[in-house]
C-alpha cells in the first residue's frame, strides 16, 4: 500500500482526477453524469429507512429498548435488506446490458473476499452451534451483519442516487447524534444515559463537515460547518470514556492529514487560529491534568479488572486451539462469576470483539480480518480518498466513512459491538458504503480514461497530413 497515491499521503496529482463541476464551465458537468444528484427510488428509501430505524434504536429517546426485543431487534436489517433486494431487481429489469449488472457484484466479491469468507464461516459456525450443540447465544449476528456490509456496497454502486443516499444517511446520523450528545451533556430527563460504544459513529462526523465543499463560498454555511466540526470533536469528551478520548485523537489526526495541513500552509488566518486553539488546548490539558490528579475518582477506570479476566479467558481459548479456534461454534456470551453483575443476568461477552475473533477463529480469522480491511483500504485509498481539493460531497462523505471505519476498530477493540444488532448494522453499513463509493469512483475513472482515448483516435485519424510532394 505504500505506493498508492492518496490525499492522506500528501500526493494528490499522480492519478488524473475528474474535473470539478463549475457554473462557469458547464461542459465539465457533462463529463461526470454519475455525480449529478438524482431522486431517490423506493429501494433507496427502504435502505435508508432501515438505517434510520437503527439510529432510532441506539438513541432510544423513549427507553423502549427495541434493540433487545426478539421481534424488533433485527427489523432494521430486514427493511434495509429489502431495499437492497429491490434495487437489484430493478437493475436486473431495467439495465439492458447484463454485464453492467454483474460487474458490481464481481468487484465487491473481489475486494471483500476475505471478510465475506469470514462472515460465511462465522454464520455457519453459529448455525452449527444452534442446531447440533443446542446453543442459543451464538455468533450468528456477527456473521450476518458483517455480510450485510457488502449488500450496502452493492446498493451504493448500482443506485443512481448514491450521492443523496450517502448524504441523507450522514445528515440523519448527525441529527440523531446531536440529540444524543445534548441528552448526555444535560441529562434533561434524569436518566443518566451514556451512549458509550457510539463514539465511532458520532465523533468522526466532524470529518464530513470539515471537508464538505458547500461552505467554500457561502459564509453562513462555512460558519455552520465550522461549528458542527467543533461540536462533534468536542462531543467525544461528553462520553467520559477512554475510547471517546482515543476517537477524538484519531479524528483530529485524520482531519489534519486529509485537509488541515494543506490549509495551514495556504491560509495565514487558518494558521493563526490553529496555533491559538492548540495553545488553548494545551493550557486546558495542563489544568485538567492537575485537577484530575487530585480527583482521580472522576476519571473513567475502564473496568480493568473485569476486562483482564475476560481477556484471559479468551486467550486461554486461543491457546487451546490457535489455528481455527472453536470455529465460532461456542457460546457468544458466558456466565461471569468473578463479580456480582446484574446486567443480562451476568451472561456477558468478551469485552473486545477482536479478542472474540482471536479466541473463536484463531489465526485464520485474524488473518482474514486484517486482509479484508487492507484490501478495502487499498481500493479506497486509490480513488475515493484521493483527489484534488476542494472535494465534492461524495468524496467528503467517503473520508467521513473511512474515519468512522477506523474509529470503529478502536471502539470494538475494547467493547462488544458486533453482537448488538442496531450498532452492528450501522458500523458495517458505513464500511460497506465506503467500499461502494470507492468501487463506483474506480469504474468512473476507468470510463473517463476510455472516453478520452476514444476521443483522441478520430482526431488523429482525421488530422491533415503534411504535403511532402515538392514540385
Amino acid at each position: 500500500m505504500s505506493g498508492l497515491p492518496s490525499t492522506l499521503k500528501g500526493n494528490v496529482n499522480r492519478l488524473p482526477q475528474p474535473t470539478a463541476i463549475t457554473k462557469d464551465n458547464p461542459a465539465q458537468s457533462r463529463s461526470l453524469p454519475r455525480h449529478i444528484s438524482t431522486s431517490l427510488m423506493m429501494s433507496d428509501y427502504l435502505f435508508l429507512a432501515g438505517l434510520i430505524l437503527a439510529l432510532f434504536y441506539v438513541a432510544d429517546p423513549f427507553s423502549w429498548k427495541l434493540d433487545r426485543i426478539g421481534l424488533t431487534k433485527h427489523l432494521p436489517l430486514v427493511i434495509a435488506f429489502c431495499g437492497v433486494l429491490l434495487a437489484n431487481v430493478g437493475s436486473q429489469v431495467f439495465i439492458t446490458k447484463k454485464s453492467s449488472f454483474r460487474k458490481p457484484g464481481w468487484q465487491i466479491l473481489s475486494a471483500g473476499l476475505p471478510l465475506i469468507l469470514l462472515g460465511i464461516w462465522i454464520l455457519i459456525g453459529g448455525l452449527y452451534a444452534r442446531k447440533f450443540n443446542g446453543i442459543q447465544n451464538t455468533f450468528i449476528t456477527v456473521g450476518l451483519y458483517l455480510l450485510f456490509a457488502f449488500f450496502a456496497a452493492r446498493l451504493v454502486m448500482i443506485s443512481p442516487a448514491r450521492v443523496n443516499v450517502v448524504r441523507i444517511f450522514l445528515l440523519a446520523t448527525a441529527t440523531v447524534s446531536i440529540f444524543m450528545v445534548i441528552r448526555m451533556a444535560t441529562n434533561y430527563d434524569g436518566m443518566n444515559v451514556n451512549y458509550h460504544e457510539l463514539e465511532a459513529l458520532i465523533v468522526p462526523l466532524a470529518v464530513y463537515f470539515a471537508l464538505r465543499p458547500s461552505g467554500l463560498k457561502n459564509n453562513d454555511k462555512r460558519y455552520s460547518q465550522m461549528f458542527l466540526t467543533l461540536f462533534f470533536l468536542l462531543a467525544g469528551f461528553v462520553f467520559r470514556k477512554n475510547t471517546g478520548f482515543l476517537v477524538i485523537l484519531l479524528t483530529l489526526a485524520y482531519i489534519w492529514v486529509a485537509e488541515w495541513r494543506f490549509r495551514f500552509r495556504e491560509n495565514v488566518s487558518f494558521r493563526f487560529w490553529t496555533m491559538l486553539w492548540v495553545l488553548i488546548a494545551l493550557i486546558c490539558a495542563a489544568l485538567a491534568a492537575g485537577y484530575f490528579a487530585q480527583k482521580q475518582e472522576l476519571l473513567p477506570s475502564g473496568n480493568p479488572q473485569y476486562r483482564m479476566l475476560t481477556y484471559e479467558a479468551a486467550w486461554h481459548k486461543f491457546v487451546s486451539s490457535p489455528i481455527w479456534g472453536t470455529g465460532f461454534s461456542a457460546q457468544a456470551t458466558e456466565k461471569f462469576t468473578a463479580y456480582q453483575i446484574n446486567s443480562a443476568q451476568g451472561n456477558l461477552s468478551t469485552h473486545s470483539d477482536i479478542m472474540d475473533l482471536t479466541a473463536q477463529g484463531g489465526i485464520i480469522a485474524v488473518c482474514l480480518w486484517l486482509w479484508g480491511y487492507l484490501r478495502v483500504a487499498r481500493v479506497s485509498l486509490r480513488h475515493a480518498l484521493s483527489g484534488l481539493r476542494p472535494r465534492d460531497d461524495l468524496r467528503a462523505a467517503a473520508h467521513c466513512l473511512a474515519c468512522m471505519s477506523l474509529a470503529s476498530i478502536v471502539v470494538y477493540a475494547f467493547n462488544p459491538i458486533m453482537l448488538q444488532p442496531a450498532k452492528a448494522i450501522l458500523m458495517w453499513s458505513q464500511f460497506g458504503m465506503l467500499l461502494g463509493i470507492a468501487l463506483h469512483l474506480t469504474n468512473q475513472h476507468a470510463e473517463e480514461i476510455s472516453t478520452q482515448a476514444a476521443e483522441m483516435k478520430p482526431s488523429n485519424i482525421n488530422s491533415p497530413s503534411a504535403d511532402t510532394n515538392h514540385a
